[in-house]
């Protein structure tokens, strides 16, 4: 059986490698057609970012341009979550089991590392407007905070009332709603800002898409975990300042 395994092994590494190298000729040739001028419609983009309310182009793009694709996104977020949450049977994340309490060298490190992460996404989501950022970084780092409070032993999400964290859940996706309602009552475009209040909305979205993003990234992880019934409740123990 050893050998049979070690024949067959040898064949499919020849053939990997082959693929391989093959994807990478197709990759070299790709980058050499890529035209040294941006085309498309870069020049006609680049021309409306003084009314977008943001400096960085991919954020007036994402926000203000083509903020439709960004809302749809949310929303697929948002369904993710949903149906997390029907294939479980839940409404929110609570009676989730926690990990085993770690070591108090781990505990600390994360208590540590947790107020970083959640200036991290700040940083990120404040520089959405000037620089690389934006909610989806944002969120992400913040999502990723809560679910290494989870894995330290920490409840995080899973101490959350439910009406909060299906609040989360929904303010991204609610938020574009109600930017479009206003416009439209205003007899503007659904989602066309105004110039002189484009950036405090833009800020505002992203802020609000940050806490949804957040919540859907931890409950995504957090809440395919095992229910804790009530006779597998036990305490935790969480180690006190």
């Amino acid at each position: 059986m050893d050998s049979t395994t070690e024949c067959i092994k040898k064949p499919l590494s020849v053939l990997s490698a082959l693929f391989a190298a093959v994807v990478c000729v197709f990759l070299a040739v790709a980058l050499r057609e890529i035209p040294d001028e941006p085309g498309g419609l870069t020049a006609a983009a680049a021309a409306e970012i003084p009314r977008s309310g943001v400096e960085h182009p991919v954020t007036a793009v994402l926000l203000n341009f083509r903020v439709y694709d960004t809302w749809l996104e949310v929303g697929v977020l948002l369904m993710a979550a949903m149906g997390m949450l029907l294939f479980q049977r839940r409404s929110d994340l609570r009676d989730i089991r926690l990990m085993p309490s770690p070591e108090p060298v781990l505990h600390w490190l994360v208590r540590l590392l947790f107020p970083m992460l959640v200036l991290v996404s700040g940083y990120l989501l404040w520089m959405g407007k000037f620089a690389a950022g934006g909610a989806f970084q944002a969120g992400v780092v913040l999502g990723s905070g809560g679910v290494l409070l989870w894995l330290a032993g920490h409840p995080s999400l899973t101490n959350f009332p439910g009406r909060l964290f299906r609040s989360l859940l929904i303010v991204g996706f609610l938020s574009f709603l109600l930017a479009s309602i206003a416009n439209m009552a205003f007899g503007q475009a659904i989602l066309a800002f105004p110039p002189a209040y484009a950036g405090t909305i833009i800020l505002i979205l992203e802020a609000a898409a940050t806490l949804s993003i957040a919540a859907t990234v931890s409950a995504l992880i957090i809440g395919l975990q095992p229910v804790v019934r009530d006779r597998d409740r036990a305490p935790i123990h969480v180690p006190s300042d």
